[in-house]
């Protein structure tokens, strides 16, 4: 069993608020249409806050000391996963409120290509934040 550090889970909280505040300002300021690539690094970096918060603070118990490889798979998984269903949900939205949400599949496939970018720095950064249950060092990724 795992767990993560206390230093991990602060730096979780602070970057989902962080991206909070940001996805609420893109909107409410119209930062996509002011910047072409507000919404690539917005992708990237909520993917990654979001999915280094769920890893840290909910998934850690139910990894395993020693199998680094495999919680790092298993937490870049979980963020592609949250991207594409975000991309899903988009499509909806524009099925059901045409608001030009989806700028084509060219923009669907760089935002997946960018949440898993979040997700794959996300699973790296967690690893660094995880330690076996009763012990004081983190994992080592290697």
């Amino acid at each position: 069993m795992m767990q993560s550090t206390l230093q991990g889970r602060l730096v979780a909280w602070i970057c989902a608020a962080i991206l909070i505040v940001a996805n609420v300002a893109g909107y409410a300021f119209d930062l996509y249409a002011m910047a072409w690539w507000f919404d690539r690094v917005l992708h990237a970096a909520t993917i990654f806050a979001l999915t280094l918060w769920l890893a840290l603070i909910i998934c850690a118990p139910a990894f395993r000391p020693g199998q680094p490889l495999l919680a790092a798979v298993l937490i870049a998984g979980l963020g592609v996963a949250i991207g594409a269903w975000w991309e899903v949900a988009e499509w909806f939205y524009d099925m059901l409120a045409p608001q030009n949400v989806i700028k084509g599949k060219d923009d669907t496939v760089i935002d997946i290509i960018m949440d898993t970018f979040g997700a794959g720095l996300a699973a790296a950064l967690a690893l660094r934040f995880m330690r076996p249950d009763g012990t004081t060092r983190p994992v080592s990724a290697g």
